[in-house]
């Protein structure tokens, strides 16, 4: 993408004065100015802060990272950042204030007005991660026996402070949720109408308590732009709008991809973050993984006569293992992205899953190590290696039955570990990695054994 705009924005702020910087700037998108804002120096941020009010800073701001977000607020005075606050979407308002340390939360809840306060406060209760805590309490709300000409009186109302307009939402006397209603079929809506007889009463809604995961599984499903949040008596308590279901689906990616590394946290805050911080992330993978290890030790350990006896065979244990590894994390990660995608619901759609995979394995093997008993036949004659008609069918043979096994294994791990209710994620690349290995040296020592050693 081009990011010109950043050095244009940049040079209005240094060449204009206050009113036409402001009129200026405000003529581009709050995510261009986002961006520039944080190719900014502390001396241009300042004069930046001092041209704009809050409610501007709020719509560049609500484009940033929270942790850029609190570096920003060590450069303001405790009001304007308040003010700031008070004029993001409830939803941006309350991540970032969680986002806060304890003191200075407390700080700026009591420097809010008591309406900002309060609403703030009532979503501070809901878990992280679920429909709760991603959820804003400003919509479009009307009553079930409100006229068309009232609905879109009370519509013309919330619109100001409402998150979206594209969806009205149909309560009654107790706030219970009991239609909706799109501005498209409020607009059309013939005078005299009333609400409850033009509105969908079919209404697909989520619990405060539901995991976001599955939130965003909702949007994908329906095509929706935004989700109503109820309580367990099916009353209205806010939406969920697809902006924040966009920011979900983001950290869960990185979240699956951080597991899949072996890594319990992916975010890295290079200011912040010692070496001892960043090792013990990875660490409790790696300890686990050496564990295994002395699995593959072992296994070594066992063959040790054979390796005294064909010391060649040496040669291509990284080459079976490698290519053993790499074909098990590839199968896992084609598994995993289908159990998130719910492809595998049924045992058939399991079974035809596995057989495909192994059935890519086989050919995949049968390929390579037809390839590599060519290669390694060669490789042995010009080396005037003993036995290298038998090593070199050792080899192809270990090929083909490891990248067949190794398939299935990358396949078949995160499926049995998703039947317990777990994250497949979890499954990670290192340890689907040392499995295959363990069956690949297995295999590729038991062939040696069998063809050469017990033929000498």
């Amino acid at each position: 993408m081009d990011n010109l705009f950043i050095q244009e924005i940049t040079d209005l702020l240094r060449s204009l004065n206050e009113k036409e910087i402001r009129q200026k700037i405000l003529e581009y998108h709050p995510y261009e100015v986002s961006e520039a804002l944080l190719e900014m120096n502390e001396e241009e941020r300042t004069k930046f802060f001092l041209v704009f009010e809050g409610h501007d800073i709020s719509q560049i701001i609500g484009h940033l990272d929270i942790e850029d977000v609190l570096a920003f607020f060590e450069e303001m005075k405790p009001r304007f950042i308040v003010n700031i606050i008070q004029d993001l979407d409830i939803d941006d308002a309350v991540d970032i204030m969680l986002a806060l340390p304890k003191e200075e939360r407390a700080g700026y809840l009591r420097l809010m007005n008591k309406e900002q306060q309060e609403k703030i406060k009532s979503l501070f209760q809901y878990k992280e991660d679920t429909a709760g805590s991603i959820m804003t309490t400003e919509y479009i709300e009307i009553d079930i026996n409100d006229s068309v000409e009232q609905a879109m009186k009370k519509l013309l109302e919330q619109a100001i402070d409402a998150e979206t307009i594209y969806t009205i939402y149909i309560t009654d006397s107790k706030n219970t949720l009991v239609g909706t209603l799109s501005l498209r079929e409020m607009i059309l809506a013939r005078k005299g109408q009333y609400v409850k007889d033009i509105m969908n009463s079919r209404i697909i809604s989520v619990n405060t308590s539901i995991d976001q995961e599955d939130v965003a599984e909702i949007f994908k499903d329906y095509d929706f732009t935004s989700l109503p949040v109820v309580d367990h008596l099916n009353r209205m308590l806010g939406i969920i709008t697809i902006d924040d279901i966009v920011d979900v689906i983001e950290e869960e990616a990185s979240e699956d991809y951080s597991r899949l590394a072996g890594i319990s946290d992916v975010e890295i805050d290079a200011d912040t973050e010692t070496i001892w911080m960043s090792a013990k992330k990875r660490l409790p993978w790696l300890l686990i993984l050496s564990v295994l290890g002395f699995l593959t030790s072992t296994i070594i350990a066992q063959f040790e006569g054979t390796l005294t006896q064909i010391p060649t065979i040496a040669l291509f244990m990284p080459m079976i293992l490698g290519m053993a590894g790499n074909t098990g994390t590839q199968s896992l990660a084609v598994t995993v992205r289908g159990l998130n995608n719910d492809e595998f619901e049924s045992k058939t759609q399991i079974r035809k899953h596995l057989i495909r995979e192994v059935g890519t394995g086989l050919l995949n093997g049968l390929i390579i190590g037809v390839i590599l008993f060519g290669v390694t036949y060669a490789f042995l004659q010009l080396t005037n290696t003993p036995e290298a008609f038998k090593i070199t069918e050792v080899v192809s043979l270990s090929i083909l039955a490891s990248l067949t096994v190794s398939t299935l294994s990358g396949a078949l791990i995160p499926i049995i570990i998703n039947s317990f209710k777990i994250d497949p994620a979890v499954a990670s690349g290192p340890f689907v990695t040392m499995v295959v290995d363990i069956l690949a040296l297995t295999v590729y020592f038991s062939l040696a054994t069998t063809l050469i050693v017990n033929t000498l």
